[in-house]
């Protein structure tokens, strides 16, 4: 299954207070929680390649930044 590079798995962690399990982190440190639905419908599969975030941050490697 093909899965956004940016989408960390949590490890087993009883602080963590979101439900979902997974977090993204972007190259330049950003972190975000997405909701369960998005990483559903957007961080699995091919969703990712149309992702805002994902796609800023490949302009952003072709740009040397």
């Amino acid at each position: 299954m093909d899965r956004c590079p940016y989408l960390v798995d949590v490890t087993v962690d009883w602080l963590w207070l979101y439900p979902g399990g997974v977090f993204c982190r972007h190259p330049d440190g950003r972190i975000r929680i997405p909701a369960s639905a998005t990483v559903a419908g957007r961080c699995e599969g091919q969703g990712f390649l149309h992702c805002e975030g994902y796609i800023a941050t490949r302009v952003g490697d072709e740009h040397g930044t």
